[in-house]
């Protein structure tokens, strides 16, 4: 039955005929007699209440009604289908990790009776969620194995589906060619079958992908051919997502005024829907347009309606986004104050949803660990049983070979207790390489992790720090300045929010970013700070890759613990050397002229505020895992003085060691 095959692209087009479809299916139900057709009503009354989005608790009811008569029964296939309904609503809910264990249930069911078409119905469910956390190679390899299968069933309308999936996760890996590829493919099969809303759909996901590739026209054109068709086939959730994106075309291009208009159709069609969170992304994208046109009352209002709706829905997604715009909104009315707050708001949403994705990977890895541990502890019992049975038998041995005289039953005796000894110790060495080589791998990927939660927590503490000058500057009545400051920190965010999932970045990259960094601290100090930055013509800039934001925090340190405390009419200065070791390692020397660690620590003890420099404590223990060498072996502290001993600056030696 087609109800079987799982739409993705149309769920919000049957929504809308939605309930008049489940009040006809549930007074069929009624009238049923209980048996297997019943069950296969009850779970299409669970499917329809599933694709709504909104309806997700009738959706479990009726996945339970499906397993509940299916025990009644003694009916094993209704009890495995009701698996299906219940992970379909933990994936609508966002709980990924839920609704994994219950697919895989199904799915062993059905393997068992040789089921492959619905096999395939559930992979494509599996292959979704392992799109939304993000495994793009594993969901790859799901839907390509999907689509051995429907080909083989000649099932075209499922292959359609499949190649759009397909074409979502090489979008989302952003090969784009290979994309637009199986969009095309899938186009031509819907086309043949005279499938509307599918190939609006597709029509769609071909415009989305132009749109990434920055070819507008081109991606205008798509909008509105499957715009064209979801209002022939009166889709209204169809047409308000072309709606949307035809909108966000318009705004990248500058036509506010056109994607203002675009953007409130959109909302009005979702409005009548009822689905609060595509609501509250159109209402925040009304909003961002009237920013654009510096109509400000109008954008607060509309970003005030969003907001609300996301504090009810606790999305911490789009709290994320809609703090983005407000942060927007405040910084062009120049309200520095609230910018400061709604940025503040926005950065900590944002470390939220990546802090619960390293969770998950942490508590995923530590799993896996202890299952290892398991699979060796079985294996140990195992050879140790195996050791028993070859000890029994040998006793048999000796007791035939006793009978046959004293001497060749001690010279066996020998020779078994000698052959026994060596299988002991070879397998008692393979065990502690298995067990070494296990732990190991653990410990690289456990360090990994850890790595990029300290990748995680840099940026956060880099940006406090530069809010905090922000924050001074408004206190202290310097507006102007505090503007021009915010101006070029917006600037370096977008440095670092490009090299925040990268283990490692360019020397030239991070030399930028420290470049933007002294400026902005130059600012501060009303132009008493310069720079000077030499590096030896051995070192390829462009080809020298080290960790990101690696070096930020020492110049950080010069300027916040050694400048900051000069004579207010002394110049400071700042000379950062990078050079290349004959021990394939990067050595980057950072000097200032400073008042010197010694009067920096007595000015710190008594300063009412004794903080410690997050952004060197993080930094080391970077270094520590990357080198799992002494940190002193690392990171060598100079303090540099005059011909009377007294401090005139410090030099920081930092070695990095190239990949």
């Amino acid at each position: 039955m087609r109800f079987a095959v799982i739409i993705l692209l149309c769920c919000g087009a049957l929504a809308g005929q939605s309930q008049s479809l489940i009040d006809s299916l549930v007074n069929v139900a009624r009238s049923m007699p209980k048996g297997p057709d019943k069950v296969k009503v009850l779970g299409r009354i669970s499917w329809e209440y599933a694709i709504t989005h909104t309806q997700l608790d009738e959706a479990w009811q009726y996945g339970d009604s499906v397993r509940i008569l299916g025990e009644v029964l003694n009916d094993s296939s209704a009890i495995a289908l009701s698996n299906f309904y219940f992970g379909l609503v933990h994936r609508f809910r966002g709980n990924y990790y839920e609704s994994l264990p219950y697919f895989n249930r199904y799915i062993q069911y059905l393997v068992s009776v040789g089921d492959s078409a619905r096999v395939a119905t559930v992979l494509f469910q599996i292959s979704v969620v392992q799109h939304d956390l993000g495994n793009y190679e594993k969901s790859l390899a799901t839907s390509y194995r999907i689509m051995a299968i429907r080909e083989s069933q000649k099932d075209y309308y499922a292959t359609g589906y499949t190649l759009n999936g397909i074409g979502i996760v090489y979008k989302k890996m952003e090969r784009f060619p290979e994309a637009i590829e199986v969009y095309n493919k899938a186009m031509i099969i819907f086309d043949s079958l005279d499938e509307k809303l599918d190939l609006a759909g597709t029509l769609g996901n071909l415009g989305n992908v132009y749109s990434l590739m920055n070819q507008y026209e081109k991606a205008k054109d798509y909008y509105t051919k499957a715009l064209k068709l979801n209002r022939e086939i009166q889709s209204q959730d169809g047409e308000a997502y072309v709606l949307e994106n035809i909108g966000n075309v318009l705004t990248l291009q500058g036509q506010y005024d056109s994607a203002l208009l675009v953007h409130r159709q959109a909302l009005a069609l979702r409005e009548k829907f009822s689905q609060v969170d595509q609501t509250a992304i159109s209402l925040m994208q009304v909003g961002a347009c009237y920013v654009k046109l510096k109509d400000y009352a109008q954008a607060t209002r509309y970003l005030n309606s969003a907001l609300a709706i996301a504090r009810q829905t606790r999305s911490k997604t789009l709290l994320r986004d809609v703090y983005r715009e407000m942060f927007v909104l405040y910084e062009a009315q120049r309200n520095f104050a609230k910018a400061y707050e709604a940025h503040t708001l926005y950065t900590a949403f944002k470390d939220s949803v990546l802090n619960e994705v390293s969770t998950k990977q942490i508590h995923e890895l530590q799993a896996k660990y202890e299952t290892n541990e398991k699979d060796k502890q079985i294996l140990l019992l195992a050879s140790a049983k195996k050791l028993q049975d070859q000890e029994v038998q040998r006793q048999a041995t000796l007791k035939k070979t006793f009978i046959a005289g004293s001497v060749l039953m001690a010279v066996v005796a020998l020779l078994i207790g000698y052959t026994f000894r060596q299988r002991l110790k070879n397998q008692t060495t393979l065990s502690a390489k298995d067990a070494e080589l296990k732990e190991a791998t653990f410990k690289q990927q456990l360090s990994d992790l850890e790595m990029k939660a300290l990748r995680s927590q840099i940026n956060p503490h880099f940006l406090f720090n530069c809010m905090n000058s922000i924050n001074r500057m408004i206190l202290n009545g310097e507006n102007e300045n505090a503007s021009l400051y915010l101006t070029k920190l917006s600037k370096l965010v977008r440095m670092i929010l490009e090299n925040t999932e990268a283990k490692q970045v360019s020397l030239e990259s991070e030399l930028s970013l420290i470049e933007s960094y002294i400026q902005m601290e130059e600012l501060r100090f009303k132009g008493k700070i310069d720079y000077e930055i030499h590096i030896d013509q051995s070192v390829e800039k462009e080809n020298t890759y080290l960790p990101s934001m690696v070096l930020q925090p020492f110049v950080e340190n010069a300027i916040w613990h050694g400048l900051m405390h000069k004579a207010r009419n002394e110049q400071g200065h700042i000379k950062i050397g990078i050079k290349e070791s004959n021990d394939d390692t990067l050595l980057c020397t950072i000097e200032d002229n400073g008042v010197g660690r010694a009067r920096s620590r007595e000015l710190q003890e008594s300063s009412i505020h004794k903080t410690k420099s997050m952004g060197m404590k993080i930094t080391e223990e970077r270094l520590k895992l990357l080198n799992h060498e002494k940190l002193e072996e690392l990171i060598h502290i100079v303090d540099l003085k005059d011909t009377f001993n007294a401090a005139v600056g410090t030099r920081v030696e930092i070695s990095i060691p190239l990949a």
